[in-house]
């Protein structure tokens, strides 16, 4: 049976608007540049308030490893910056087809390194908190990963956000559930065609973790899980978080049945979006998003308070 795919061409031409989205005449967050493993990147940083020393957010934009840059989620980063009071660090990782697995992964762990050398931030390496979006939930996972085989010499995030996240690219379109309004079947085949040069690589855990026995997730973070009744993406975040809760990972699920796919990133790019993807983006979504948003921030708030009493007890 034929594969399609999007072409190259077709690819870069969107990567190409999508840039061009990025240089709006206004970012909140301050563009830095990060030296990585693979050469460099950039980040957005969001610093205007401090109120609990040590905790940082690094947050993972999504797009399929492929779209889309920090720039799409300033308004996002600077709302949960003020309402936190924490310092966030947006991600611009690099992005396939250029550069495809492992590159994009390295380039969030890196950040997360070069984040803890910055005396302004103040971050602690226990003190990580990573918040990532879909294809960008999975990198924020798999740096959690990353970090607990390393022995967490390197940081040891404390908590991870994971909005509707894409836990596994080895699954084929054709084995999902068509979902009216969420994520084509060309391009979720696209992302994972153009993501990895060899096929079988989709089914490192890494990129799809939920092929993973719970013993090898035994020590991450506590991890917050979002997902959304009309994705295709549902089931493997739904594994996800067995998997952990399996291995003795505290989970929190929290589902909205009437959300789509990237509805939160939606409602804070608004402005910028397509036509066609503003459509989708109701009322119901707007509030949606507003509300899921709130309800994370008061769990990391609850968190920090949490982990604070515990010290002062100590």
């Amino acid at each position: 049976m034929k594969k399609h795919y999007y072409s190259i061409h077709a690819i870069k031409k969107e990567q190409a608007r999508m840039r061009k989205r990025a240089c709006r005449s206004h970012l909140y967050g301050k563009r830095i540049a990060v030296p990585t493993r693979n050469g460099s990147m950039s980040a957005l940083i969001y610093n205007e308030k401090n109120l609990y020393p040590g905790y940082l957010i690094i947050e993972v934009h999504g797009g399929g490893f492929m779209y889309n840059t920090a720039a799409d989620d300033d308004d996002f980063c600077h709302a949960i910056h003020r309402r936190l009071g924490i310092p966030v660090v947006a991600c611009d990782y690099n992005l396939a087809p250029d550069a495809g697995f492992p590159v994009g992964l390295q380039d969030v762990y890196d950040c997360v390194k070069f984040a803890l050398t910055l005396p302004e931030l103040k971050a602690a390496p226990n003190k990580i908190i990573l918040w990532g979006h879909s294809a960008g939930a999975n990198l924020a996972a798999g740096t959690s990963l990353l970090s607990l085989q390393n022995s967490g010499q390197d940081f040891s995030p404390c908590l991870q956000v994971l909005d509707y996240p894409y836990m596994d690219p080895y699954r084929k379109a054709s084995e999902r559930t068509p979902i009216k309004y969420s994520v084509s079947g060309t391009l979720m085949d696209t992302f994972a065609h153009y993501y990895t040069k060899d096929e079988s690589t989709l089914r490192d855990i890494l990129i799809s973790p939920i092929l993973s026995s719970p013993s090898e997730f035994r020590g991450l973070p506590e991890t917050f899980l979002l997902l959304c009744g009309r994705d295709n993406l549902n089931e493997g975040g739904k594994r996800y978080g067995k998997l952990l809760r399996k291995a003795g990972v505290p989970v929190t699920f929290y589902y909205v049945k009437e959300a789509l796919h990237g509805f939160i990133e939606n409602h804070f790019n608004y402005a910028y979006i397509t036509l066609l993807t503003k459509i989708q983006i109701t009322r119901k979504q707007h509030r949606l998003a507003e509300e899921s948003v709130e309800h994370i921030c008061q769990w990391i708030s609850e968190k920090i308070c949490s982990a604070k009493k515990e010290t002062t007890e100590d």
